[in-house]
């Protein structure tokens, strides 16, 4: 049903119907959080990859990999990855 309310059009809907709207709203609104969380958490990612991969592109034979690479992803992040080296 539609209301006039000061030369505009509202549509009137039962208190019922408008807690089941605003219940929705609120899921969407929590969804809508969680994926930009999630794309946050995807660009660090895609960055940290950049980083390693540069320092393999970078690396000569001699290098410990495993010991850069632990250096630059601690140095760069709150969650530290463990990157083990080789035991000699």
């Amino acid at each position: 049903m539609a209301v006039l309310v000061d030369g505009s059009e509202w549509v009137a809907i039962r208190p019922e119907d408008f807690e089941r709207l605003d219940a929705c709203r609120r899921q969407v609104g929590a969804t809508a959080a969680r994926a930009t969380r999630l794309e946050h958490e995807v660009r660090q990612a895609r960055a940290r990859l950049a980083r390693i991969e540069a320092i393999v592109a970078e690396a000569n034979p001699t290098d410990s990999m495993c010991e850069r690479l632990t250096r630059v992803l601690a140095g760069s992040d709150t969650a530290r990855p463990a990157v083990r080296g080789r035991e000699a």
